[in-house]
């Protein structure tokens, strides 16, 4: 399968591999090949990683309001 970009909508299209000369004779321009990506090492360098202490957010204290329920008579 090739991916072409339509001629009419400009969307991609995947074509047959025995079809994609009708559709270049057609109009539809062949999409471009990604680029192969090589994959590169990470250097890794050693360096010391200080973790400062995390403060815990100061919590205020919630306040609890009576619910009053009225009664049936």
């Amino acid at each position: 399968m090739r991916k072409f970009i339509n001629k009419f909508t400009g969307g991609d299209m995947w074509v047959a591999d025995s079809r994609v000369e009708e559709y270049k004779a057609a109009g539809h321009v062949l999409a471009a090949a990604p680029s192969p990506v090589k994959p590169t090492k990470a250097k890794v360098t050693e360096e010391k990683i200080v973790e400062e202490p995390k403060e815990e957010p100061k919590k205020e204290p919630v306040l609890k309001k009576a619910i009053v329920k009225g009664r049936k008579r």
